[in-house]
């Protein structure tokens, strides 16, 4: 009777402290199942008249079924498991106790849980029929599992957390021990069975971690949640580089189709194109990393060691964030900096950084280095008669005309209104005014379409080479091509002029 006492006092605290937490109603029922089996078990012991010979010792039953199933359902809620409660385990756990509970008062009808074996004058069931058995291998089936849950959750755990399952294992523990005296035939209570008893003190365990430890206020996290439900992609490696575990998001990350479980981890990074192979064990603590395909993807990578008790490095967890995003942002805010914004042709101001290190190669190498300054001839005229739209047309024309017919490493420029340039590393002023006539004679001969209507227009252009011998600067070759553009102007215009040194 104190034993129960003490199980419906832990249920009362446990429903005032903790009942909106994690796991406490499958204690609650599992402290109420051990409080009915302990006190209808002292009723019988005090000889208490019921209303059939066994009365009282029957209904401890309805206890007896419930605790198995209430302590496993508790600690998949403590251990955040609960997902396992689904069909079919769900339907077999909450099943069995009522099967066994209607073959137990129902038994003068067909045998089943006593098979005609209960003996007389005994309060305890040490043979029955099959029925008895099958509640005996799947009650200590749960507790077994269960208690594995535990004690692997444990091991996991650290801190709080650990002392917290310990508490719930050294309480279990008792009944195992119970358990295993009374199958010795060590019962120091023969007769009688201690099983209720044991439990009581896995409750006084459970109300001591109540209040010393914060028992279900906080509650281990499991990997699953941690891990496998991040957003983020984990991988973790051992000393030697082989993959012990990845997750789905990192396997979805490095597109790839299989946890590549004990493989070196350079396999799951093969398609990476940043991946530097001089550093094969992930020492760098943080990267970009870029895989290809027809969508490319771009990863933050970092890499932090895993230590130890003893400050030993066992291996690294790997981190993979998907910037691609943010890449595709960055990409788009450069181009609006550097980008003309109707042309897409570089800017003025990107222009002069560009030039700058092409007249540097250039001088360190002794390459030649050629420029272009371009202007639309009677621009004004163009928006005058043809409006705005027309004027845009024709500068995009000449923006694409420049792009077909000229190499990759080629910058075009947009300086300002109608006035272009057009760099060309490694070329000679013999070939870049070849070049310039055959740009000039494709805009001529295109006709350019603005709302219905058709035109031609003309350019002009100045052409001047990198003087290498010379402290030619970017500022100097600017004003050589100036020049020249300003004498093919006023030499009628749709012509090209060559620097030389008489044009100042």
């Amino acid at each position: 009777m104190i034993a129960g006492t003490v199980c419906l006092l832990v249920a009362v605290m446990t429903l005032q402290t903790r009942r909106n937490a994690a796991g406490a109603n499958a204690l609650m029922i599992l402290l109420l199942a051990l409080a009915w089996w302990d006190i209808t078990y002292g009723i019988f012991w005090a000889n208490t008249p019921g209303p059939t010979k066994y009365f009282w010792l029957d209904i401890t039953y309805l206890g007896v079924v419930t605790v198995p199933t209430a302590f496993f359902v508790f600690t998949l809620n403590i251990t955040n498991r609960s997902r396992w409660l689904k069909r079919p385990l769900a339907i077999l756990i909450f099943l069995e106790p009522v099967i066994v509970l209607a073959c137990l008062f129902t038994d003068s009808y067909h045998g089943l849980f006593f098979a005609g074996k209960r003996v007389e004058n005994s309060a305890v069931i040490l043979d029955a029929g099959p029925v008895f058995w099958f509640n005996v291998i799947f009650s200590y089936s749960l507790m077994l599992l269960a208690t594995a849950l535990l004690v692997r959750t444990f091991m996991r755990s650290s801190g709080l957390y650990r002392r917290q399952v310990g508490i719930i294992l050294l309480g279990i523990g008792v009944t195992w021990l119970n358990s295993i005296i009374f199958v010795a035939g060590l019962n120091p209570l023969p007769g009688a069975d201690n099983t209720p008893f044991s439990f009581t003190v896995a409750a006084v365990a459970f109300a001591y971690g109540l209040h010393r430890y914060q028992l279900l206020d906080i509650v281990p996290v499991a990997r699953d949640i941690l891990v496998e439900k991040m957003t983020d992609g984990v991988v973790v490696v051992d000393s030697q580089n082989r993959i012990v575990d990845i997750n789905p998001t990192a396997m979805q990350l490095l597109k790839i189709s299989e946890p590549m479980i004990g493989k070196p981890v350079e396999q799951a990074f093969q398609n990476s194109r940043h991946h530097r192979k001089d550093q094969p064990e992930f020492s760098s603590p943080q990267t970009e990393i870029e895989l290809g395909g027809r969508n490319k993807t771009y990863l933050d990578m970092r890499v932090s060691p895993i230590t130890n008790e003893k400050g030993r490095d066992i291996g690294h967890v790997i981190l993979l964030h998907d910037i691609t995003k943010l890449k595709k942002i960055q990409h788009e805010l450069h181009l609006l900096a550097t980008r003309d914004a109707l042309t897409g042709a570089v800017n003025r101001g990107h222009f002069m950084e560009l030039a700058q290190k092409e007249i540097h190669r250039a001088k360190r190498y002794k390459r030649h280095l050629s420029l272009i300054l371009m202007d639309m001839d009677y621009f004004k005229k163009i928006n005058d008669r043809y409006g705005h739209a027309g004027g845009d047309q024709a500068l995009i024309a000449l923006k694409n005309i420049c792009s077909d017919n000229t190499r990759k490493m080629d910058i075009f420029a947009r300086l300002g209104g109608e006035e272009f340039a057009l760099l060309l590393p490694e070329t000679s002023l013999k070939v870049a005014a070849k070049l310039a006539g055959r740009l000039r004679e494709i805009l001529e001969a295109t006709e350019i379409n603005s709302n219905l209507t058709k035109f031609h227009t003309t350019i002009s252009m100045g052409v001047t080479e990198l003087i290498i011998g010379e402290e030619d600067t970017l500022e100097r070759l600017l004003q050589k091509a100036d020049r020249s553009l300003y004498k093919a102007k006023a030499s009628g215009r749709n012509c090209i002029v060559v620097w030389k040194p008489e044009l100042g």
